[in-house]
Parts: structure tokens; sequence; C-alpha cells
């Protein structure tokens, strides 16, 4: 009987600890599951962006009008990118911007290109990324083969001087400037040569 006695009273208390011990394992099973699911989140996350700017490029192709295909693309700075599409003789530029993630597509611009004077070919685009951070960028074709260099003078006074590309098929150029340009007729671009010679001048009349 003692013997029976004594069985009896260690398992209630084997069952008694096993009662107090069963919220801390709860609670530790808990931590472990949440680690497991921040430290997955952070994987998946890092697997939306894309890791070089090629890959977001190609991410991006369904966005792209039906027919354009890229020519050129090209990392501005850190965290920002250019890609270049044309269809026939129109042109349209994609901008692209790197975050923790990865590269992201912000949007393109597409239109009618200002083809007079001859020599350069343009059109204005403004894109604005999920954080409401605005890009305007002038951007177009360059049709003189002797102009190596190109300036843009906003309304403002601000002068922001343009990047000439060459590729395969064409000559390219894009200037970024602070703020949005409306309209962006107003403003002054002016082509030049290696000497520094003024091959290309559009400027509207201004008003005073």
């Amino acid at each position: 009987m003692a013997l029976s006695g004594f069985t009896a009273e260690g398992s209630d208390e084997i069952n008694m600890i096993s009662e107090g011990d069963r919220p801390k394992l709860a609670k530790s099973r808990l931590y472990r599951v949440v680690i497991y699911f921040l430290i997955s989140l952070v994987l998946i996350l890092g697997l939306t962006g894309c890791n070089s700017l090629e890959d977001a490029v190609e991410k991006a192709k369904p966005l792209i009008p039906k027919g354009y295909n890229v020519v050129h693309i090209e990392q501005v700075s850190d965290n920002s990118g250019i890609v270049f599409y044309t269809y026939n003789d129109e042109i349209s530029a994609g901008i692209f911007i790197k975050n923790r993630f990865g590269w992201d597509w912000i949007g393109s611009g597409i239109g009618k290109l200002v083809t007079y004077p001859e020599g350069l070919q343009w059109r204005y685009a403004e894109l604005e990324d999920k954080a409401k951070t605005r890009y305007s960028v002038y951007y177009g074709k360059v049709a003189n083969e002797d102009i190596e260099r190109v300036t843009v003078t906003t309304t403002d006074g601000e002068v922001a001087e343009g990047q000439v590309v060459e590729t395969e098929e064409l000559k390219l150029w894009y200037a970024f400037v602070n703020h949005p340009q409306i309209p962006s007729v107003n403003a002054d671009i002016v082509g030049y040569s290696e000497d520094d010679k003024v091959l290309y001048i559009f400027s509207q009349p201004k008003e005073k």
C-alpha cells in the first residue's frame, strides 16, 4: 500500500510539473515560430526586388507597350537607372530606383518627339514613385552626329548637363532636372559640338 501510495503521489507531482511548464513550452514554441516567420519574411521580401538593373528591366517587360524594344540600359547613380525603348521612330524611357529590396520599376514616358529644329529630338517625362518622389527628365535622340553635349536650362534658371550615350543603333541623350517643367517646352535646350560650338537651339519666346 505504501508503495502504491508513493507511486500515486509521484504521478501527481509529475503531472503538476508538466502542467506548470506547459505555458513556458508554448511561449518557447511561439517564439521560435515568430523568429522563423520573420526570417522567412525577410527572405521573401528580398526576392521581390531585383538584384541587378538588367533583371529589373527584364521583369518590367510586360509593363512596356507592345512593340517596344530595349535599346539601352544605363545606371544613372547608385540608386537610379534609366532604360530606353524604341518602336519605329518613337522612343520611350523608363525609370528604375533601388531600395533595400532591389531595383523597382517606377514607370515610363511615351509620346511624340519634338523634332524641330533639326539636329536633336526630345520629349519630357515626369514620373513618381510610391513615396511620391518625382523624377523629371528630358530625353531623346541625337540626329546630328556632331552633337556631343546637351544642356537643358529650365524656367527657374537651373542648368542641367545632359548625358549623351552611344548605342549600336542610335545616339541618345537624357537630362534630369530638379523640378517639374510645365509646360516642358519653356525650357531652353542646346546641343554642342566637341569644341563647344552651338549646333542646336530650342528656345521658345519667354513672357516678360
